[in-house]
């Protein structure tokens, strides 16, 4: 398919000078085809990167939506072991079993470390 000449119709056929525009003008269109196939060749790679930026953006958002409700989870249970230890820890004879089993788990780690040398 053959355009119409950007700057308006080629002179009249004999003339030297407006043979030499004409191939002139049809290489600047010849140019310019290729810039354009070559510009719209990097706008369609981009194309496909905004599409898979957008793709993986919608995938975070989905993870982090599903671990901040399995966070609430945590927090509840977190909380509810904090409670049942402070109740422990307000007894005495229970403070004093939490000391010992306590003193017991780190000697039993100093003991691991030492025979691990």
């Amino acid at each position: 398919m053959k355009r119409q000449p950007l700057f308006g119709a080629a002179g009249a056929p004999g003339t030297g000078s407006q043979d030499h525009s004409h191939v002139d003008l049809e290489a600047l269109e010849a140019e310019n085809d290729r810039g354009i196939a070559a510009l719209s060749e990097r706008v369609g790679a981009l194309r496909g990167v905004t599409t898979g930026i957008h793709g993986e953006v919608e995938s975070q958002h989905r993870l982090l939506d599903n671990m901040s409700m399995s966070m609430g989870g945590v927090q509840l249970s977190l909380r509810a072991t904090a409670d049942k230890m402070s109740k422990v820890m307000a007894e005495p004879h229970k403070r004093r079993m939490v000391y010992v089993a306590g003193g017991v788990a780190v000697l039993l780690f100093l003991v691991y470390v030492w025979l691990a040398h």
